[in-house]
């Protein structure tokens, strides 16, 4: 499958962050984060670190990454076209031979931190690293060292996090077909996020996010992710949440938490980009792609089974006059996940909504369910067997008997 194809740098020129607070976590006791960046954990173990990145190039398995300090050797890049140093520099980068074989990147630094000084949100940042003489820089292109090459849309990238008491409430970002793995344990929690990059209109100012007049500076296939936690009074949380929900796009301007509405008993999200591509002329399009798990969906729509999503769930795009509200909906199920896909409308400004159908009778779902359940279970009378009957035939003193359906005396015999 290609990717869907249309973010700004995730800087605080552009990120607003909202705090959304469902039901009554100010009862929960407050996170607080490390200051600074995330270490990995093999190089500083810490109740915050990363444990461990890995890619999974298109039709390959999976490649674990090792982290390689700056100033010590690691692999090279696989391809020099149109990428040079940039002006940012890391400490280092997780790195493996053969992972960037193809790729005009050889590393990815792992920016994971405190989204601001306000609320206690992790921040991740996929970035692709340029090492020359193993000095770890970002990979920018030529015309831009602060612009970033693009990441290769089609090898997934994973991300391991220790995160320690923080509870996760949602998950957003830039990422789409992402899966969440949130594991809860004494010696501390973890975080797992795999997804694809995609490719964002990048946005020079706010202003270019709003209206219909809004040019992107530069189109850059990127991976971040903000995680938001339950057990804070800025967090996101709700009733029987498992923290497996996620919402993911390719705009990144006003990108904020979902809301959820008890009485409309609807989900919203929204992130918006620049409606003009570089050229001045093409409309930008964009995408959702959401992910809620069976306790999620069962705690914010009482939807009992997952496998009614399609006809349970309604999938609807918001947008101002400049926008469009034309979208290709798919709901789909797998492994106990409702995956939501929403594409192909106009930004500037699309508001995702996903609510309970009006129309929607779980009654009548297990009517049906138990309907069927029952007509499998009749019991149908069996096909009769057909009446055999036995001859008995002669040749000269030998009598030989035949029982069939329609029994006939062999050659040379004849019925007694």
């Amino acid at each position: 499958m290609k990717r869907t194809s249309v973010l700004a740098s995730l800087t605080s020129a552009f990120l607003f962050i909202a705090a959304v607070v469902i039901g009554q976590p100010s009862a929960n006791a407050s996170v607080t984060l490390p200051k600074g960046v995330f270490q990995p954990c093999a190089v500083a173990p810490a109740p915050y670190c990363i444990e461990s990145v890995s890619v999974t190039p298109s039709g390959l398995k999976a490649i674990s990454l090792s982290w390689v300090a700056d100033g010590s050797a690691g692999a090279s890049v696989g391809n020099t076209t149109g990428v040079a140093a940039g002006t940012k520099t890391m400490t280092g980068r997780w790195t493996a031979e053969k992972a960037f074989t193809n790729e005009n990147y050889d590393g990815l630094y792992i920016e994971a931190k405190a989204a601001n000084e306000f609320v206690p949100w992790i921040y991740v940042d996929a970035i692709p690293t340029y090492s020359p003489g193993n000095k770890v820089s970002l990979a920018a292109t030529t015309g831009s060292l602060t612009t970033p090459v693009n990441l290769n849309s089609d090898s997934a990238i994973t991300i391991k996090l220790r995160i320690s008491d923080f509870k996760v409430g949602v998950t957003y970002g830039i990422a789409t077909e992402a899966t969440l793995d949130v594991q809860a344990a004494t010696s501390g929690n973890t975080f797992e996020l795999t997804g694809f990059p995609v490719k964002v209109p990048q946005a020079k100012s706010s202003k270019d996010c709003k209206g219909d007049l809004g040019v992107a500076s530069s189109l850059v296939t990127q991976f971040q992710t903000v995680i938001v936690p339950s057990n804070d009074p800025l967090g996101f949380a709700f009733e029987g949440g498992s923290g497996k929900i996620y919402v993911g796009s390719n705009g990144l301007c006003n990108l904020s938490t979902p809301v959820w509405s008890a009485e409309k008993k609807s989900l919203s999200y929204k992130a918006s980009a620049p409606r003009l591509a570089p050229d001045g002329t093409t409309v930008n399009t964009g995408f959702y792609y959401a992910t809620v798990s069976a306790a999620d969906a069962l705690a914010l729509w009482g939807l009992k089974k997952a496998e009614d999503a399609a006809s349970a769930l309604s999938i609807s795009i918001r947008t101002s006059a400049n926008g469009s509200v034309a979208a290709t909906k798919a709901v789909t199920v797998k492994n106990g996940r409702i995956i939501i896909q929403v594409f192909g409308f106009e930004f500037p400004d699309p508001m995702l909504d996903i609510s309970l159908n009006p129309s929607y009778d779980p009654m009548s779902s297990a009517a049906s369910a138990t309907n069927m359940s029952a007509q499998g279970s009749v019991k149908t009378s069996p096909t009769p067997k057909p009446k055999m009957t036995t001859i008995s035939c002669l040749k000269g003193n030998v009598i030989k008997k035949v029982t069939a359906v329609k029994p006939t005396c062999p050659t040379g015999f004849k019925k007694k």
